[in-house]
């Protein structure tokens, strides 16, 4: 499938690296030269220099036999005017842009984006999605992620085998027989520095990270029987009110879920304006980094200091300065994935990449109307991928038995007839099943070819 990527950054390159191992014909536009020579160097795409809305860039890059356009460059403006080129001059089907200038976003310019306007099928806020992922822990203590799956009937989760976890060295099986009434199961774990898919005879340890699809209905009892029993958040601090954070506050404001919420942001402009337009959020002009300021929104009582200003040396130094202060947990918006491996080992609870969302939400535009939801884990480790079953997949009409998945592949639940069911051996797989299944990266293209072929 030719596909044009235009922006040669981390998120470009990125998603140029995920399409071009899965047999897409990709080719890369950048005004840089020098991450040009990155993005050929190391990958197998064709690159073009040269301002990507210019028509005749677009028509070097044989956009008139694209049929997707991807437009993640630095500008918004630029990502709006390429697809408009793209549709207008090459009739190229897919568009899909990252937007990041909250006024071009609101509701009152929602009929903004069709045909006869800016035609543009797909749009990627990154600072909106990272605010929704940040919220969705808020409400779900316990739990170091947290995505909502098949119509929020369940969850997948992350969490921690505390000390106080009571059935360590029981396998995956074990724990399955132990709990029959629970829809939940493991698909992967993170223990130390080994990342791993689970199977059946997996045993689970303390200290480990697992993640698991659990029925939402069961989450509070499944949490409790790996050893948390928080409770909700009271209060939660936020350092940073730039569109991520004015997002935030936003979310938790319009909430049924009432957090006690300060939000601290160094200017003074900028300060005045999220006071004006946020009624319950209290805001206060000042430094994160300054302790008289933390001890004046009572950085102590919080239990959550949410960093996430521009900087990421500002985000982890106030992390550890509001959790050396009492805040119970601290999550950190990290640009550069070089640090994220470091900060659990000197005290920071989360981390948050926007790239690995940006990323997740713009492959699963790209994968097709069939693949409801797609979730990249663990700086490049795989992907959690939910997608209904077509009549054309290898999955169609067979049971795990049959389909002898290799290491790597594990499918969590399955929702049939509005109905959870955790799979076993047994199970049969039927055309318009909800599947969510986990997959290493470097299996995806067999992936591809077995269970959703056919999709996009």
């Amino acid at each position: 499938m030719k596909t044009i990527i235009c922006g040669a950054g981390d998120v470009g390159y990125s998603i140029a690296d995920k399409l071009s191992r899965e047999n897409f014909e990709v080719t890369v536009i950048d005004e840089d030269e020098y991450r040009l020579n990155k993005v050929s160097e190391t990958l197998d795409v064709k690159t073009i220099n040269g301002i990507p809305s210019m028509p005749s860039v677009l028509e070097n890059a044989s956009a008139k036999d694209c049929e997707i356009l991807i437009a993640v460059t630095k500008s918004d403006e630029t990502n709006m005017v390429t697809c408009q080129i793209g549709h207008s001059l090459f009739k190229i089907k897919k568009k899909i842009a990252r937007i990041r200038q909250q006024d071009y976003l609101k509701n009152d310019w929602k009929n903004l984006y069709n045909d006869e306007n800016f035609p543009i099928d797909a749009i990627i806020s990154p600072e909106q999605e990272v605010a929704k992922g940040i919220f969705r822990r808020l409400i779900s203590p316990g739990t170091i992620d947290m995505v909502e799956l098949s119509d929020k009937k369940l969850k997948l989760i992350g969490l921690k085998c505390e000390d106080n976890f009571l059935h360590s060295g029981l396998s995956v099986r074990e724990l399955s027989e132990k709990f029959p009434d629970y829809l939940a199961n493991i698909m992967f774990i993170f223990r130390g520095d080994q990342k791993f898919t689970v199977n059946s005879s997996t045993k689970i340890e303390k200290k480990d990270t697992i993640f698991l699809v659990v029925e939402t209905d069961n989450l509070t009892d499944v949490l409790s029987e790996f050893g948390h029993q928080e409770l909700q958040a009271k209060k939660a601090v936020i350092i940073g009110g730039g569109n991520i954070g004015f997002s935030l506050a936003q979310l938790i404001e319009n909430s049924e879920t009432y957090i006690k919420t300060e939000l601290i942001e160094a200017n003074k402009e900028r300060a005045e304006f999220l006071a004006s337009n946020l009624e319950n959020i209290t805001v206060t002009c000042g430094d994160g980094l300054d302790n008289q300021i933390l001890e004046e929104v009572n950085i102590s009582d919080s239990g959550y200091c949410i960093s996430i200003t521009e900087d990421d040396e500002v985000n982890i130094l106030s992390s550890l300065l509001a959790k050396r202060a009492g805040a119970d947990t601290s999550i950190t918006l990290i640009n550069n994935s070089n640090y994220s491996s470091l900060l659990s080992n000197i005290g920071v609870d989360m981390t948050i990449d926007p790239k690995i969302i940006t990323i997740s939400k713009i492959l699963e535009k790209v994968r097709g109307v069939k693949i409801r939801n797609d979730y990249s884990i663990g700086e490049g480790f795989g992907e959690v991928i939910e997608a209904d079953i077509q009549s054309e997949s290898f999955l169609c009409n067979k049971n795990l038995k049959e389909l002898e998945l290799p290491k790597g592949i594990r499918i969590g639940s399955i929702v049939r007839d509005k109905k959870i069911i955790i799979p076993n051996s047994q199970t049969i797989f039927k055309e318009n099943d909800d599947v969510v299944f986990f997959c290493r990266n470097k299996l995806y293209k067999k992936t591809r070819k077995t269970f959703i072929k056919s999709l996009i």
